[in-house]
């Protein structure tokens, strides 16, 4: 393969490989402009140079969990009706359940049901099933950050193991040979990324000029929720964002893999809360934002999220509408270092990507790259379409703030 085009497919890979931060408590505020539905882009007034919970201030790396979150969001079913919903054999199924509706039907075809959150949502709309007036019910499928720092936090003077120990390098970006690729080729604004995340930090310079567009899926069945903005109060979206994409060549933070690439930014998880710090995002409001960016100018679609399972139709339809359009859609393949893909990442067509590991601490010793030990890798055909650089944990821990 050209070195260039080769260089540049693995840079797309990057940003799903080295997806993720850590859950450090965010201390950026808001942001969200007053009004509610006037959608975010761009930079809230009085963005300045500020550490924001996006940017890993030490070395090393954190090791994933590996205990599996719930496959599905608690409290919550989705129920798609033959007619208008309000036939007497539906109520009464529903009033069963103690189903209380609180979101109507979205453009998926499904409405959100509330039930006790002791209830099963799977058992709970198993027993929808069948029912007069009701064409299909069904849990909500939940999906994650991936949650691997992937890189020191500045971009450096040199690459790694050339330097003492201390010197701070953008190890990954070095490894995919950018430096040589924006020699002659710094990406496009035509060429615009959807990141599908947390949202991104209006407050962060180095990400938020570069954001033309945003929207939030947040609800779980799939409708736009006008009233909130894609400020990210969990920091997620934001480190993706600035792999991605941050503004490059201005004495800030990182450098990004898109040095002229602008970002669109899809919110589809909830706002974290004390109750719940890492909410996850339903299936259906994951292929809303799909839908959606495609429809808003995307040309590559970024999903650093996933959980173990089997690709459901909600998405697939959505990544097909996607390839259909001559979207790019690059996944993230998982964190359980299993042999098996997570979801979206094991749906046809997608760029799945897998992390490989690199020693970064022991500088300057000769580096070993490898499949990293928590990186999902797939099986029998149905593997990874590549990997890049996500380092690994397996030589240092961290807490947040404390160096190894």
């Amino acid at each position: 393969m050209n070195g260039k085009y080769a260089a540049i497919f693995s840079a797309i890979g990057l940003i799903a490989a080295a997806c993720a931060i850590g859950s450090c408590s965010s201390s950026a505020t808001s942001g969200s402009p007053s009004g509610g539905p006037t959608p975010l882009i761009g930079c809230n007034p009085g963005a300045q140079d500020i550490s924001v919970a996006s940017e890993m201030l030490t070395f090393g790396h954190r090791v994933p969990s590996r205990i599996p979150p719930p496959a599905y969001i608690s409290g919550k079913i989705a129920v798609k009706f033959t007619g208008t919903g309000t036939e007497p054999e539906v109520g009464q199924a529903l009033a069963r359940l103690q189903a209380i509706q609180v979101h109507p039907s979205a453009a998926s075809g499904y409405a959100v049901y509330a039930i006790p959150e002791s209830q099963s949502p799977v058992a709970a709309a198993a027993q929808l099933a069948g029912t007069r007036g009701i064409a299909d019910a069904q849990p909500l499928l939940a999906r994650y950050t991936q949650n691997t720092i992937p890189n020191d936090p500045a971009f450096g003077a040199a690459p790694p193991y050339t330097g003492p120990l201390t010197t701070t390098t953008q190890w990954d970006m070095y490894y995919i040979q950018m430096p040589a690729t924006w020699d002659s080729w710094k990406g496009s604004a035509s060429v615009t990324i959807a990141i599908i995340d947390t949202g991104y930090d209006a407050n962060n310079v180095d990400v938020c000029g570069k954001v033309v567009d945003s929207a939030v899926f947040d609800l779980g069945g799939g409708a736009q929720d006008k009233t909130a903005t894609a400020q990210d109060m969990d920091g997620h979206g934001t480190n993706v964002s600035g792999i991605a994409a941050s503004v490059t060549n201005n004495a800030t933070r990182f450098a990004g893999v898109g040095w002229d690439t602008d970002l669109i930014e899809v919110r589809v998880f909830p706002t974290p809360g004390p109750g719940n710090p890492t909410p996850g995002s339903s299936n259906l409001d994951i292929a809303a934002g799909i839908g959606w960016a495609v429809a808003h100018g995307a040309k590559v679609i970024n999903l650093s999220l996933g959980a173990p399972g089997v690709c459901d139709n909600a998405e697939q339809n959505a990544i097909n509408s996607a390839l259909g359009a001559g979207v790019v859609v690059v996944v993230a393949s998982g964190n359980q270092g299993t042999s098996s893909l997570d979801v979206p990442a094991d749906c046809t067509g997608t760029i799945a990507v897998g992390a490989s590991a690199i020693d970064d601490i022991t500088n300057p010793a000769v580096p070993t790259e490898r499949i990293a030990s928590y990186s999902n890798w797939g099986s029998n055909g149905d593997g990874l379409t590549l990997v890049a650089p996500g380092g690994d944990p397996s030589h240092a821990q961290q807490s947040c703030g404390v160096a190894p």
